[in-house]
């Protein structure tokens, strides 16, 4: 089977950035997702599949090594002189200048110097990773997130079948503001979350049947099944709230535990275009999520 370039898939080059790579891959999203067509298409696989490779750093790079492109050849055999070749007559004899001077050579050459540290100062800065992520670990989940963002791991106290794994947020919180309970409701949403900020709650349950969403939105397959946690989705939902807040929200179901999942909810704060940023942001967070040992198997 001849392997697609994730690239070529989304129409997109290879120097693209990933929040440009998003808005292509949202866009044949919405024409190609079944909840459009009546009949799932090949086309919304590969599409997904290609999303897969690009929206991680990791395995982007991992692509690229391995289908690196071929320089092109950039050189051409010089055309025959077309006249013959004529020594130059020696130059007249003629005064020193002020560059024979030893001190402008060595000034010069400092010079140079100075200018090759630079250089090499940024190669090496560009060289640095842009983005090293932390890793939160629990009992149930782990996943990783940008330094930049705050995680503040659950209250230890919460009761088996309802607790709060984590509550993660992308600016500055008091602590009194943190929703790190079940007991309590998280206050912490609409006018409280600055425009193009989020408030992220993670829970786990364990006990029952899942709740479902109404209208239902499942996901066997698409955006969720790709880019969230081992393509085992049972449902998420998109809303916005009177104050324009964008509320995301999945459920998740662990392989081979009907009684166990996790949920998630982020709020959204700001325009549109900031709402969507974020939400790829939060959507690459749970592309790299797994599922752990959730009480020994």
């Amino acid at each position: 089977m001849t392997e697609l370039d994730p690239y070529a898939v989304l129409g997109v080059p290879r120097s693209a950035t990933r929040e440009e790579i998003a808005r292509v891959y949202r866009a044949l999203a919405k024409q190609h997702h079944p909840d459009v067509n009546t009949t799932p298409t090949p086309r919304m696989a590969r599409i997904n599949e290609a999303w897969r490779t690009l929206s991680d750093a990791g395995r982007r790079a991992q692509w690229d090594r391995a289908h690196s492109l071929a320089a092109a050849r950039h050189w051409a055999p010089a055309p025959p002189p077309s006249q013959p070749f004529r020594r130059p007559s020696a130059a007249p004899d003629v005064p020193p200048s002020p560059m024979d001077s030893g001190r402008v050579v060595i000034g010069v050459l400092a010079g140079v110097g100075l200018l090759l540290a630079v250089l090499m100062i940024g190669i090496s800065a560009a060289s640095q990773p842009a983005d090293e992520r932390l890793r939160f670990t629990s009992d149930e989940l782990s996943f990783a997130y940008p330094p930049d963002w705050s995680l503040t791991p659950g209250d230890a106290t919460d009761p088996v079948g309802h607790r709060v794994l984590a509550h993660i947020v992308t600016f500055a919180v008091e602590p009194a503001q943190l929703c790190t309970s079940s007991a309590r409701p998280c206050e912490l949403t609409g006018d409280a979350i600055p425009p193009g900020h989020a408030s992220i709650v993670i829970s786990a349950w364990e006990g029952g049947t899942p709740p479902v969403p109404d209208p239902v939105v499942s996901r066997p397959y698409g955006l969720d099944a790709d880019a969230i946690i081992d393509g085992q989705p049972a449902a998420s939902e998109f809303r916005r709230a009177p104050d324009g807040t964008l509320v995301a929200w999945w459920q998740l179901s662990p392989p081979g535990f009907p009684d166990r999942w996790i949920e998630i909810r982020a709020d959204i704060s700001g325009p549109q275009r900031e709402q969507d940023e974020m939400l790829s942001d939060v959507e690459h967070m749970l592309s790299t999520a797994e599922f752990e040992d959730w009480g020994g198997g």
